[in-house]
């Protein structure tokens, strides 16, 4: 049975209430140890009032978190004066009093601090097969004309318009997918802005909007911001650039979750979190442990790390520290979250490698939105990173380390994958006889393809020049070699067009499977001399590599 969020936190709450006497009879058990110098016992305290503090006022639990305050700053100044009074030891008997009195005081069924509206839900994007309408609206009829062909061949329904009210008509009648606009018209510099703006004020629905233009200045590029237009492109504007736009914001998918580390050594508040950053649509893994960070670091290789301040045996300034160490991490965002006020350290956990510092308890709301913004920055970072700027597949690096990974998952499982490498038969010939930008057409095109009939779980990567490497999770090397076979003659059948002239191409495939092949060298170099009989043979055909031989 699936809980819903509130089922969740009630239950969450419900099992921390339970503990508590526990925790305070922790708490008093440190108390009543020997330390000569107050030390250690000071730290432990604190670490422990810090903690139940925190965790209290993150479930709503307020008048606990006053209590477990009073003790906390009691510690701190122990840890500061290194020297137990009778004072303090008066008064934080006092404080252990009433956060016992609290305990004993506090019902289950107390009122949660979040309603089930607090808590951040994402919105499903419903999918669909139809193919995407574009309008768009150049009053240059050569322009228009020229774009509009090229956005077609792309995959776009496409409708030009060269006049302004004729477009605005359109829209009100039948909302296109998205927009694209030029911002002058007819000598109005920001003609295409003003029409964007009205259309805003009178629909609810706010259409994606991609600016074209002469123009680069701050002007015109204000006018554009100031309708929430999606991107601004400057004339000569390039075709794949303003597909790649188009199909990114009209793409039907849901995009890959963020991916939250947790570290945080108390449970309850660690799930908290959690159940928060879910419900907001993200894949959390939390630690309760830091000494075991860096190994869910190099398995989970998370998007954002959200780690408490004061853990035991390794703070989380400390272990932000270790992890900028490594240049794998260098980049990764570290939020902290503390009930701390100190703005010293809140300055120094910013200099050991933090990039935001959030009080607790934090609501929820303001919890996604700081995680949203980092994870968001981090993803579009790792892309630049890891994918193919012309047809946003993973590069070569990339593709092999992925291919690392889903090798070691098949071991694990006992299953079957198949690597292919394809390669564009006679390439350099299409780029010598119409122009390397039609060459990138049809580089796109075969991307495209692959990621439209491909399954959501293989992996494709552009391997470099006219190569292409294709990762078949769980598959058979029979239903590789067909579904690349079908692929193969749904590429011959594309039909390229250059002014008055056409032209069709074709690729080549190799194939070789993991169940012979069980390393990476040998998988790779099997898939490649497939690719190598293959374009031997004639081209246009697909071999698939078995344990010794290559066969069609």
């Amino acid at each position: 049975m699936n809980l819903s969020a509130s089922e969740r936190f009630r239950r969450l709450k419900e099992t921390f209430t339970q503990q508590l006497p526990q925790q305070l009879e922790t708490i008093r058990s440190i108390l009543g140890t020997r330390d000569e110098q107050g030390e250690g016992k000071a730290e432990a305290l604190h670490r422990e009032l810090h903690r139940l503090k925190g965790t209290a006022a993150s479930f709503g639990l307020h008048r606990l978190a006053r209590a477990a305050d009073a003790g906390e700053r009691l510690a701190k100044s122990l840890m500061e004066d290194k020297a137990i009074s009778e004072d303090w030891e008066g008064r934080i008997k006092d404080c252990l009093a009433a956060v016992e009195k609290e305990i004993r005081e506090l019902a289950v069924a107390a009122p949660e601090c979040f309603s089930p509206m607090d808590l951040a839900m994402t919105e499903m994007l419903a999918s669909s097969e139809n193919q995407k309408t574009v309008y768009l609206c150049e009053d240059d009829p050569i322009q228009c004309s020229g774009m509009a062909t090229q956005i077609t061949c792309f995959g776009f329904r496409v409708k030009a318009f060269e006049d302004l009210e004729t477009f605005r008509q359109a829209v009100f009648e039948h909302p296109p997918d998205a927009i694209v606009m030029d911002m002058i018209h007819h000598d109005r510099d920001t003609g295409g802005a003003e029409i964007i703006r009205q259309i805003r004020e009178s629909q609810h629905s706010h259409i994606p909007v991609i600016f074209i233009s002469i123009q680069a200045d701050l002007k015109a590029r204000l006018a554009a911001v100031r309708t929430g237009s999606s991107a601004y492109l400057v004339k000569p504007v390039n075709p794949l650039t303003l597909c790649s736009m188009l199909q990114d914001m009209t793409a039907d998918t849901e995009p890959e979750p963020y991916r939250v580390m947790i570290v945080e050594d108390d449970p309850h508040l660690a799930e908290l979190y959690s159940i928060i950053l879910r419900e907001a649509g993200m894949e959390t893994r939390v630690l309760t442990d830091p000494m075991q960070a860096l190994a869910l670091l190099s398995e989970f290789t998370p998007d954002l790390i959200l780690m408490d301040v004061y853990m035991p045996g390794c703070n989380g300034m400390e272990l932000a520290g270790a992890i900028r160490q490594m240049d794998a991490y260098l980049s990764i965002p570290i939020i902290f979250l503390s009930k701390e006020r100190d703005t010293n350290l809140q300055f120094d956990a910013r200099r050991m490698g933090g990039d935001e510092f959030l009080i607790k308890p934090i609501q929820p709301g303001h919890l996604v939105s700081a995680v949203s913004v980092r994870a968001e920055r981090m993803k579009l970072i790792r892309s630049f990173m890891v994918k193919d700027s012309m047809t946003g597949l993973y590069n070569h690096s990339a593709i092999r380390e992925h291919l690392i990974v889903q090798m070691e998952h098949a071991r694990r499982k006992g299953e079957n994958l198949c690597f292919a490498m394809i390669d564009i038969d006679h390439f350099k010939k299409v780029n010598d006889t119409y122009g390397h930008p039609v060459g990138d057409q049809v580089l796109v095109a075969v991307s495209r393809l692959l990621k439209q009939r491909l399954r959501k779980s293989d992996v494709i990567g552009r391997y470099g020049g006219e190569e292409f490497a294709v990762i078949l999770q769980d598959c058979s090397l029979e239903e590789a070699s067909r579904l690349l076979e079908q692929l193969r003659e749904s590429f011959a059948a594309i039909c390229f067009k250059v002014g008055e002239l056409t032209f069709s191409c074709s690729f080549s495939c190799g194939v070789a499977s993991f169940a012979s092949h069980d390393d990476l060298e040998s998988l790779c170099m099997a898939a490649d001399e497939a690719l190598y009989a293959a374009k031997k043979s004639g081209r246009n055909r697909v071999f698939a590599a078995a344990a010794d031989r290559c066969f069609l």
